[in-house]
């Protein structure tokens, strides 16, 4: 009878055992190519997560400064505000897009040119840091997300 209770343990436990989720993914990381003098740019993507998630910052060489932010209706006027953390729900994708949520990049050390990529560093509550690649595109190309707004 022992064995017959151990092995039944065994099954269960092996059983219970399936693959790994998959990981925090963040696609499609992109900004626009900045024209004249302009200083600051918003990075947009996709970020999806089998497990509950927050982005809670973001870091690039080309900004001396990185911030959350969103867009929110004011007054029949958008205006962007600061954000503690984006967060990224269980099975769900989150797009990062114009009409809203961003990484905003202030201070630019040097103009992006589209064609160019940089390094973005996204930190998160529970995966941890992730490093991606920032594509930079001309300000009329259309985004590399499909059914992203311009």
């Amino acid at each position: 009878m022992r064995r017959l209770v151990f092995a039944l343990c065994l099954v269960f436990a092996a059983a219970s055992c399936g693959p790994p989720p998959a990981p925090l993914e963040v696609e499609d990381a992109w900004t626009r190519d900045t024209v004249g003098n302009t200083a600051s740019a918003a990075v947009f993507m996709t970020i999806s997560s089998p497990t509950p998630d927050r982005l809670i910052a973001a870091s690039a060489p080309v900004a001396r400064q990185t911030d959350l932010m969103t867009m929110e209706a004011e007054g029949g006027t958008m205006a962007m505000a600061y954000l503690e953390a984006i967060d990224i729900p269980a099975g769900e994708t989150v797009s990062l897009d114009p009409q809203g949520l961003h990484v905003w990049l202030a201070n630019l050390n040097r103009p992006l040119v589209a064609g160019q990529t940089f390094p973005l560093t996204l930190e998160f509550e529970h995966a941890g840091e992730r490093q991606v690649t920032v594509s930079i595109i001309a300000p009329a190309a259309a985004p590399p997300m499909s059914g992203m707004g311009m």
